[in-house]
């Protein structure tokens, strides 16, 4: 209780601040956003400021048209990204307001996120058109996102979460080099250099190299990783521009399968922890390339069609026995895009064909996926009439077909709200979903379908299915202060879930669940002016058991989860306005003890329950921020975990997973011109 009073006070603490501080508030602005000619954004409302160094000639900027018309929306944006600090996409996932995160602890690994209700494998998420989900878990893979490059992020949820993450153009005929590093206790390491060069108004090429370690915090828990990476595009005409991308990544990891330590008297230290295993190593892979085409128009509208060409492979080995999951998949695949639109009605449609390889190789031993080859297309038709100024009807269909899997059908029909100071949307939907390789074909003796099971006959065939509406409404969020609250519930069958089996020593199984729900509610506030910003949320999720197939349904019980998030920021022009600075503190936690989500190492699979029916602490976590930009160049202060030992012990991410302990990262982040 006195640590949940302290934290009381120091919400009251961080409000009064704010409004103690807004009395001597003059004004409040709108900063323009100029991120898409990838200029560097001056934090003042001087334009001159902004566009400095600023050139197009010839050639108006590309601009993809987003998805917002379609009911997606914007998360962040290149001017909001700046000013943060991630080490790859998962951690950006886990720092978001209405998210309840389960980290694995070290940047570089899967970790899995409940977003707004929706779990690891209901996520899917698209980097340029490229589709990040693992052909074999069918989790998405954002330990590849050159997360430096990100200028924009879009978020569409229907029966899965769609995430759009764009990279940033540059429109400048001089020379561009940047330089990102950052470092921290332990031997967490990330530098990423490049160099771009528009050779004239038309083209542009970009080469970038990221490397990254991570780690020793905690026995077993190293990490070493690079990525290359080539952009370019050539603007074929006016109205034509056609695109080229490489990235090739690999990652090499201690792999601890967690750690043996009772929660409640873990030492986070890194020589108390004792690893399950000390003396395994994973190794991974992934390359990308493609081509795109797209069009637009004219040379002031944004690009409503596109024809993508690529090539993606994946390569993951972990030598530790028969029971491990291990793939080598090539996949060839082919994307298209157009979008129609009239006065007061759109169009858009997609449609995606994607054909795997796997090829076992030398270390066919440790291959339990045996399929050898495998495809699957998709259809996505989305529309939209404003039938009145301030509102719209929206709805969906979307079809994926599998060449031995089935097919999956999924529709939704939504009602958006518009008004100066509303916002407000609500979604009514049913679908179907793949069940993933891993579910299908996984062929190892440890492992096992409970497919017999009373009541789901023939759960190889069987789909996942959903029921589901949500709803979310912001107030006056162009203002001052604005509110806002979102919830989705859904119901959903065929749901594969992972525990260890009946029989001893049977290994692990797959169970599924009829009528398993969900529920997920955020609230918050935020405030904002041209000297402070505050925050202040609470995000609650629980999932029900429903008729699991199960005589041991004890196993997947699970408590409601809930976690709290505020900061409060001052920023402004210090040091005579040589320097404009933002500084402040955010706090993280959970008031209840609870049982998380389990990363099943060997499996690669976020199980909902894996080692019996541990329980993680409360625990409180609060960061001190500092972050000044001069001209061109970021620097950033980050004191994680500065409470530690004064607000608790430390906390898991996830089942075993611990967080690392208190550190001080430092990041820089340069663009030079020439």
């Amino acid at each position: 209780m006195n640590k949940w009073a302290s934290i009381a006070r120091l919400q009251l603490l961080l409000l009064g601040l704010f409004l103690l501080c807004l009395g001597a508030t003059q004004r409040v602005y709108a900063q323009p956003n100029l991120s898409s000619l990838g200029s560097i954004q001056a934090d003042t409302s001087g334009l001159a400021a902004m566009q400095e160094g600023l050139e197009v000639l010839g050639v108006n900027p590309w601009r993809w048209a987003g998805r917002s018309s379609w009911g997606a929306r914007e998360v962040s944006t290149d001017s909001l990204l700046r000013w943060e600090h991630y080490t790859d996409g998962y951690t950006f996932w886990a720092q978001r307001r209405y998210v309840i995160a389960y980290e694995l602890g070290t940047v570089g690994r899967p970790s899995g996120h409940y977003v707004q209700g929706f779990g690891p494998g209901d996520q899917t998420v698209y980097l340029e058109g490229i589709d990040l989900s693992n052909p074999i878990t069918g989790l998405p893979e954002l330990q590849y996102v050159p997360i430096y490059k990100v200028s924009s992020i879009q978020e569409q949820s229907t029966h899965r979460l769609r995430s759009d993450w764009r990279i940033r153009d540059y429109y400048l005929i001089n020379p561009i080099s940047t330089l990102n590093y950052d470092e921290s206790s332990f031997t967490y390491r990330n530098l990423e250099f490049g160099v771009g060069h528009n050779f004239s108004e038309r083209n542009h090429l970009e080469l970038s190299f990221w490397d990254r370690r991570a780690g020793g915090d905690y026995p077993a828990s190293e990490l070493k990783g690079s990525q290359v990476f080539a952009k370019g595009y050539y603007h074929l005409s006016n109205t034509l521009r056609i695109d080229a991308w490489a990235a090739n990544n690999s990652l090499e990891a201690d792999e601890s399968f967690g750690y043996s330590n009772v929660p409640e008297a873990f030492p986070f230290s890194e020589y108390g922890p004792s690893p399950r295993r000390s003396s395994v190593s994973s190794r991974s892979s992934r390359s990308d390339w493609f081509v795109r085409l797209g069009h637009r128009p004219d040379s002031g509208s944004v690009a409503q069609s596109s024809l993508q060409l690529g090539r993606t492979t994946h390569e993951f080995t972990m030598p530790f026995g028969t029971d491990t999951t291990a793939w080598n998949i090539r996949s060839l695949w082919f994307a298209g895009a157009t979008t129609l639109e009239g006065t007061n009605w759109g169009l858009s449609a997609e449609g995606r064909w994607s054909g795997f390889t796997n090829r076992a190789g030398s270390d066919i031993g440790f291959h339990s996926i045996k399929q050898s080859n495998w495809w699957e297309s998709n259809a996505n038709l989305q529309g939209y009439w404003q039938v009145m100024p301030m509102a719209s009807l929206r709805m969906g269909v979307e079809q994926v077909l599998s060449g031995d899997r089935g097919v999956a059908l999924s529709g939704w029909v939504g009602l958006d709200l518009n008004r100066k100071d509303t916002r407000a949307d609500i979604r009514l939907g049913q679908g179907t979903q793949l069940r993933s390789i891993q579910e299908e074909y996984w062929t190892s003796n440890s492992w096992r379908d409970d497919e017999l099971d009373v009541g789901l006959n023939n759960s190889k065939s069987m789909l996942q299915q959903s029921q589901y509406i949500s709803a979310s409404v912001d107030l006056w969020s162009e203002r001052f202060l604005s509110v806002w609250v979102n919830a989705r519930y859904s119901i959903e069958s065929g749901t594969a879930l992972l525990a260890p089996s009946e029989v001893a020593g049977d290994g692990m199984r797959i169970y599924y669940a009829n009528e398993h729900s969900f529920w997920s509610t955020s609230i918050g506030l935020d405030a904002h002016s041209s000297k402070w910003e505050y925050g202040l949320s609470a995000t609650a999720f629980n999932r029900g058991n429903g008729q699991i197939q199960s005589q041991s349904a004890e196993l997947f019980e699970t408590d409601m989860q809930f976690r709290i998030r505020s900061h409060a920021f001052w920023k402004g022009y210090v040091f005579e306005r040589a320097a404009y600075t933002k500084m402040g503190i955010r706090v993280y936690g959970t008031p209840l003890a609870s049982r998380n989500l389990a990363f099943d190492t060997s499996a690669q699979w976020w199980s909902v329950h894996q080692n019996g029916l541990a329980v993680q602490p409360a625990f409180l976590r609060a960061d001190v921020e500092i972050s000044s930009r001069v001209r061109s160049m970021m620097v950033f202060l980050r004191w994680e975990n500065v409470g530690q030992g004064f607000l608790g012990p430390g906390y898991f991410g996830a089942d075993s997973f611990p967080m690392p302990s208190r550190r001080l990262v430092v990041s820089i982040k340069a663009i030079f011109r020439n």
